[in-house]
């Protein structure tokens, strides 16, 4: 048995207290940006990453979406919550993002 990787991310300190959209075309702080250099980038490295919520400014529906919306549609609802560990004080965040991950179908053909 192999010890468990972790790693934790705060994404006030580690990336932005000003949450932006969903596009990094659009502005910066986006959902895709975070997703791509947090999530996807450290996704097979760790065997759980534990995302600190609080200390931003909140989070636009369009943000999380994409964020773990799309994780979710990537790898499944099972895979997301064995790999991922939502931590706030405030529930009303991680009930949004619940409600998106456990909505979301996984895609069967990826476009890239």
């Amino acid at each position: 048995m192999h010890a468990i990787k972790e790693l934790t991310i705060n994404i006030s300190k580690d990336y932005s207290k000003y949450i932006g959209p969903r596009e990094k075309r659009v502005a910066s702080f986006s959902g895709e940006d975070f997703r791509e250099r947090f999530l996807e980038e450290n996704f097979k490295t760790y065997d759980r990453i534990n995302i600190e919520l609080d200390g931003t400014l909140g989070y636009p529906w369009d943000f999380l979406d994409e964020t773990f919306g799309v994780m979710a549609r990537k790898h499944g609802q099972k895979k997301f919550w064995e790999k991922f560990n939502l931590i706030s004080i405030n529930n009303y965040v991680i009930d949004k993002i619940t409600y998106i991950v456990n909505h979301s179908k996984k895609e069967n053909n990826q476009k890239q």
